[in-house]
């Protein structure tokens, strides 16, 4: 089991934290109005993930992202095609650019561990 350190870490105990948000956001228990249940369990499950691969029960931080970041491009297409251009969409923009940073991070460190 290796447990995520340092920058890439912090990330993903943020962006969990992030995922956990949007289901509470979109379960209307944070905002009424805004619920929206298909949306519910899967940034549930997202955060799930990532706090997986976090304490190290998914082995390799590039799968946890990967798997992160195909769900949250299957939530951004659903978005964009209900035209939910709101905060729906910025929560993905957010969600996504940090799912980017975070794979930058597990790539550089990949190619130090080649190079060395």
């Amino acid at each position: 089991m290796k447990i995520m350190t340092g920058p890439l870490g912090g990330l993903t105990a943020v962006l969990a934290l992030l995922y956990f948000g949007a289901s509470l956001f979109h379960s209307g228990i944070v905002v009424r109005g805004s619920v929206l249940d298909a949306a519910t369990i899967p940034e549930a499950l997202l955060g799930v993930v990532l706090v997986a691969g976090l304490v190290g029960l998914i082995r390799s931080a590039l799968a946890t992202y990967l798997i992160t970041l195909a769900g949250t491009l299957f939530g951004l297409t659903i978005v964009v095609l209900r035209g939910a251009l709101g905060v729906d969409l910025w929560i993905h923009v957010a969600m996504l650019a940090g799912l980017l940073v975070g794979l930058a991070l597990i790539l550089r460190e990949r190619g130090r561990a080649v190079r060395a």
